[in-house]
């Protein structure tokens, strides 16, 4: 008989135990994503600044060269601002809010609920509803937030594509830059 009042206590001790794991799980990941969005937010913010810095500094070098100086360093210093232009555009789709898109997204039937970005649009009513919905039991609350990490984590797999974009852009046009005067000097 003690046995088995053991038994199901610590069940019952597991079951909370997994519970509460479960959600500092859920609250890590989240915070992880987000941390995530803001570092992609600021590494854009960094590239854009320097880009505009290289393309301020150029136009500059630009303006303060005689006639035959600027014969000389014109394809390099245009060559660099465009790739810097280029590099730029890519920092600054990295940094627009995130969307949930694409086939998959569409394909799962995931509306996006839990994001403020995608339940903005929709009524109060719409909202309380599909908050309801959500929150009638604790598995439809798990598998919509499992769903939104796993859209949060296609996002932010997106905006760092771009931010890599941005910085190789920016290389390359250095570099371009760096082979063609050394070749053509």
């Amino acid at each position: 008989m003690e046995l088995k009042e053991e038994v199901k206590i610590t069940t019952v001790e597991n079951k909370k135990g997994g519970t509460r794991s479960l959600d500092t799980l859920y609250r890590t990941l989240s915070r992880n994503h987000y941390s995530l969005l803001r570092m992609v937010d600021n590494k854009s913010a960094i590239i854009l600044t320097v880009n505009s810095i290289l393309v301020t500094m150029l136009f500059g070098a630009t303006h303060l060269a005689t006639g035959v100086e600027k014969e000389n360093i014109g394809v390099f210093i245009s060559s660099i601002i465009y790739f810097c232009l280029i590099s730029m555009l890519f920092a600054l789709v990295g940094m627009l809010p995130h969307k949930y898109y694409g086939k998959k997204y569409r394909q799962s039937g995931y509306n996006g609920s839990l994001y403020a970005g995608n339940f903005a649009s929709m009524s109060l009513f719409e909202f309380k509803t599909e908050f309801t919905r959500i929150t009638e039991n604790g598995k439809t609350v798990y598998d919509e937030i499992t769903t939104d990490l796993y859209f949060l984590g296609r996002a932010i797999k997106h905006k760092q594509t771009m931010i890599k974009g941005a910085v190789f852009t920016l290389i390359l046009g250095l570099v371009w830059s760096v082979i063609y005067t050394v070749f053509k000097t």
